[in-house]
């Protein structure tokens, strides 16, 4: 995909956010499906080298701030990825949706890997994404699980998804969407009482990876129990 290509692909996520673009019908997936995909992207294993490192601005001017371990940008360090070894997870970079795949053509070419969520890049919007990192954001990431034609943003999630009734009704491959915010994917409920659940999520300071939440705190801080569509029973 051309540099062209993709700012054309970025426009359309931020032009849904703000309602501009209608959306286009995907393919039906199954849950299982969903967090197959899913954990292909928490479980991805690669290497990287100094060439993977940005810390400043890309050749358009755009500051780069890798989710490396070193750099101090990158959080918790646990999760954050070391350089000259292999790494678990993809980085997580603002506006990105690469697959397992493309990334690793990335990183082999010497992309930076990732780019940190920070404010200005939301107020940037598409403005701030960099051509020069590789990686997925959350909302790429929930496209990508979906196997979704179309990219859609916190923001827009809305549009092909219908809000559950409560958390309770929570089924693998639904998601906890925060609009504006952030965005996870369900895996299952970790306790009987269904107060914390396991989730996959691309975290914004870091890589794809598995998380544990206390969903009733999620939902206090804004976060809505959301149903794609087109997800089918296995």
């Amino acid at each position: 995909m051309t540099s062209a290509q993709i700012q054309n692909l970025l426009l359309g996520v931020f032009a849904l956010g703000l309602g501009c673009v209608q959306p286009t019908l995907a393919q039906s997936i199954t849950r299982a499906e969903a967090l197959k995909i899913a954990e292909s992207y928490v479980e991805h294993r690669w290497e990287s080298s100094p060439r993977n490192l940005l810390h400043g601005k890309d050749r358009d001017g755009i500051e780069v701030h890798t989710p490396d371990r070193d750099g101090g940008r990158g959080s918790p360090l646990p999760d954050c990825w070391r350089v000259n070894a292999e790494n678990i997870g993809i980085a997580y970079k603002w506006g990105g949706i690469d697959t397992p795949q493309s990334f690793d053509v990335g990183i082999r070419a010497g992309k930076a890997a990732g780019d940190v969520y920070t404010s200005e890049k939301r107020r940037r919007s598409v403005a701030a994404v960099s051509s020069a990192a590789v990686g997925v954001d959350c909302s790429g990431f929930i496209c990508c699980c979906w196997k979704l034609t179309t990219r859609y943003s916190t923001g827009s999630l809305a549009s092909i998804c219908r809000e559950l009734p409560s958390t309770d009704a929570l089924q693998p491959a639904d998601i906890m969407n925060h609009p504006g915010g952030h965005v996870v994917l369900f895996v299952r409920w970790l306790d009987n009482n269904k107060k914390r659940a396991l989730f996959y999520e691309s975290s914004p300071f870091s890589k794809t990876l598995a998380s544990e939440r206390d969903v009733n705190k999620m939902a206090t801080e804004g976060y809505l129990p959301m149903r794609y569509g087109q997800i089918r029973n296995d």
